[in-house]
């Protein structure tokens, strides 16, 4: 178990901080943005920017190729529909999508608004 500090100072003890969002044990703020057979969407508990959205998986995978087929077709669909908000709801013309291959629990994408 680690203990984990989250951005609005609540403290928590969680196996894997994925894990406990996706079950709903730990509620981030905003709460769940979009989840799917495969995916949680939900805004970052450590990095509360506005239109910051993080998809997760929510089965432990690492790597992009440790996806099945249909996971990843969900997760381009997912990734499509979640920018298409941006987009409408928030005005986010320009965002930076971030992956890495070095966590330790679920593969995720980091989808950061870009603002002026």
């Amino acid at each position: 178990m680690k203990n984990i500090t989250l951005a609005d100072d609540r403290k928590i003890t969680a196996h894997c901080l994925s894990c406990a969002i996706v079950e709903g044990t730990v509620q981030p703020n905003g709460g769940t943005i979009y989840e799917t057979k495969f995916f949680h969407a939900h805004q970052d508990v450590a990095y509360p920017v506005r239109g910051l959205v993080i998809l997760a998986s929510k089965r432990h995978v690492k790597c992009l190729d440790e996806l099945t087929e249909e996971e990843l077709n969900d997760y381009i669909h997912t990734l499509h529909l979640i920018r298409k908000a941006q987009r409408k709801v928030l005005g986010i013309e320009q965002v930076y999508y971030f992956y890495n291959e070095d966590t330790t629990h679920h593969f995720h994408t980091w989808m950061v608004p870009r603002y002026d």
